[in-house]
């Protein structure tokens, strides 16, 4: 099978994932998913945390500068809106599945499409946020959406991007229990970490420049709220200092396409 083939593929799980996304867990998902290691709350804290930091990182670069448009890739139900809407009046946002882009907010101007052949046009957006999305494309590569990403850019236009760390040391526990459960919480089979540098090595490779990394917490959706701040709070210095910023769950890259 090709890794065309693998796409196709893995687009029709993803839309499937949407579909199946409020059919019940098995008895160890729910186990899992229960109070004792997981909790709605200590999802939105380990995820807001890492996207905060993501908002942080672009209002830095942006120096209070307001951009016509940006593009949230994948946009998914619109949980990203909340962290760029303060950086432009014009929020655009594609993905594959509708069911997630009827939650998108009222505000953003969605399209239903596949993300390597977005059909924008070519130098229309000022930044690109594509938040946990590249960890389901390690094995189909990176390079043809990060090509569309650099297409579609302005000359000097921005991508910011959040995804995992295959060096977050707790992947050696979650990521077999993965495997020997047969995925219990339903994450769709490709997703994986990735080595930071074949992130970084990627957006040099399609062009673009001035690449920054940050971490985005150490903290992960299974502590226990009080103990996952107690995380963020002693290793927030860390986040930005090598080596210990690729050890971190999120990874923040920061890019530009020349003018």
């Amino acid at each position: 099978m090709n890794k065309q083939t693998d796409y196709e593929d893995q687009k029709r799980r993803e839309v499937e994932w949407w579909e199946s996304k409020k059919k019940k867990k098995g008895l160890i998902g729910k186990f899992l998913s229960s109070r004792l290691f997981h909790s709605d709350t200590g999802s939105y804290s380990s995820y807001s945390l890492s996207k905060k930091k993501f908002n942080y990182v672009i209002k830095q670069h942006l120096k209070g500068n307001k951009l016509d448009k940006i593009l949230i890739a994948p946009c998914g139900a619109g949980g990203d809106f909340e962290y760029v809407n303060e950086f432009s009046d014009e929020i655009y946002g594609i993905d594959l599945s509708p069911i997630g882009i009827k939650s998108c907010p009222a505000s953003m101007i969605t399209k239903k499409g596949d993300i390597a052949k977005s059909g924008y046009s070519d130098e229309t957006f000022d930044l690109i946020a594509s938040t946990l999305f590249f960890h389901h494309l390690v094995k189909i590569g990176f390079q043809p959406f990060l090509k569309e990403f650099y297409r579609i850019l302005e000359p000097g236009g921005k991508i910011v991007i959040l995804d995992f760390s295959v060096f977050y040391p707790l992947n050696a526990i979650t990521r077999p229990l993965k495997t020997i459960f047969r995925n219990p919480l339903g994450e769709i089979e490709e997703e994986a970490p990735f080595r930071p540098k074949y992130m970084i090595d990627s957006l040099k490779q399609v062009g673009f420049k001035n690449i920054e990394m940050y971490g985005g917490t150490f903290t992960h959706p299974l502590f226990f709220v009080p103990f996952a701040k107690f995380i963020h709070f002693i290793t927030k210095p860390l986040l930005d200092k090598s080596p210990f910023k690729s050890f971190a769950w999120t990874i923040i890259f920061w890019g530009e396409k020349p003018r």
